[in-house]
């Protein structure tokens, strides 16, 4: 009988020890904060969730509690990486055209996508 009871215990005292020991995902993003790369590609996602977050709340391996909510979100493809648009920047946005030589200047945040968990640099176009 007392090993019946004790059973659903240590079944959850060790899947907690297996949660707390794996590793946290890295909420770094790809790509540079501040240069002039090629337009490769442009998109906007409607009402996707995503955290928004500043760089310095990650330093020293910090993890800190990430809020999703749902915005629409713009992407452009500089080079080999792909960056989330600022969202006062959307004029510039609407502008873009593939091929073109593009200035673009990290704002400070960086995005999470729900969904899939990709990390990405916020940046304003033109920033320069």
């Amino acid at each position: 009988m007392i090993k019946n009871r004790l059973f659903p215990w240590a079944c959850m005292s060790l899947l907690v020890l297996l949660l707390s020991a794996c590793p946290s995902e890295s909420l770094e993003a790809p790509g540079v904060d501040t240069g002039e790369e090629i337009v490769k590609d442009f998109s906007m996602e409607p009402n996707i969730r995503m955290a928004v977050y500043r760089k310095e709340e990650i330093k020293d391996g910090k993890q800190p509690k990430l809020t999703y909510g749902s915005l629409d979100a713009y992407f452009v493809t500089l080079g080999e990486v792909v960056y989330m648009v600022d969202w006062n920047d959307l004029a510039d946005f609407k502008n873009l055209k593939r091929g073109e030589k593009l200035k673009f200047r990290g704002t400070g945040f960086l995005a999470r996508k729900e969904k899939t968990g990709e990390n990405f640099k916020v940046v304003t176009l033109h920033g320069f």
